[in-house]
């Protein structure tokens, strides 16, 4: 027992000293100043984005009007808001190209923003369904999950979705697996991704875990921490 003890001390003491340290790491304001950014257009944009791990925040100032979690979610800045953050432990660039310049059928998971206007075989998140994980649209004074086409038509659409949706008979509608910046629908909006590189897997959960904490979780992320 008293071997126990006194290495109950001493992990104390460790445990003490992170405390110290952990105060001393500074995490980006609401605002992300100091945090570098790049507005994407086209592809060449990416380039300016390392091709490294790190975490990132994406911003616009496109209508969004669902949001995937009924937590309250960070405050509208730069007549923006932030939608999204995470984390890539590799390839920064390459998760921005699939969040802002995917493919139409892209497997890979991305930001919910564009109806999938076919028929859903793959890893796509729901837009409406009478059951199952669904958005939420603010109606009524409250977040309402989308079960009906009258809610999902409280999403910011094209023409060309609302049609989709009108002739559709299909039950559930699913969001594309990310959206590209340059289609008719976005490009006349910014999408401005801010980002942090860095090698260190804590150092960049711990930067998206405070920033959550102090800031709210965006709007289109579904977890509060991670994935």
């Amino acid at each position: 027992m008293k071997i126990a003890n006194k290495n109950s001390v001493y992990w104390k003491k460790q445990e003490d000293k992170f405390k110290v340290l952990e105060k001393e790491i500074k995490i980006p304001n609401e605002k992300l100043d100091n945090v570098d950014f790049v507005l994407i257009k086209k592809e060449t944009d990416l380039k300016k984005i390392p091709d490294r791990g790190g975490c990132y925040w994406i911003w616009t100032n496109e209508p969004v009007n669902h949001r995937l979690h009924k937590k309250l979610i960070p405050s509208k800045i730069k007549n923006g808001e932030i939608i999204y953050n995470g984390i890539a432990k590799d390839n920064v660039r390459l998760r921005i190209k699939h969040h802002l310049l995917g493919e139409i059928d892209a497997g890979w998971s991305g930001i919910s923003l564009d109806i999938y206007q076919s028929k859903s075989q793959s890893h796509r998140k729901k837009a409406m369904s009478p059951n199952g994980k669904v958005p939420f649209v603010a109606c009524d004074l409250k977040n309402e999950p989308i079960r009906t086409k009258d809610l999902l038509s409280f999403l910011f659409l094209s023409r060309e979705e609302k049609k989709y949706i009108t002739n559709s008979v299909e039950t559930d509608f699913f969001f594309r697996n990310g959206i590209n910046v340059s289609d008719k629908k976005h490009r006349n909006f910014k999408f401005v991704v801010y980002f942090i590189r860095g090698s260190e897997q804590l150092f960049l959960e711990y930067i998206e875990k405070k920033w959550r904490e102090k800031y709210e979780l965006p709007k289109l992320c579904s977890y509060t921490s991670g994935r």
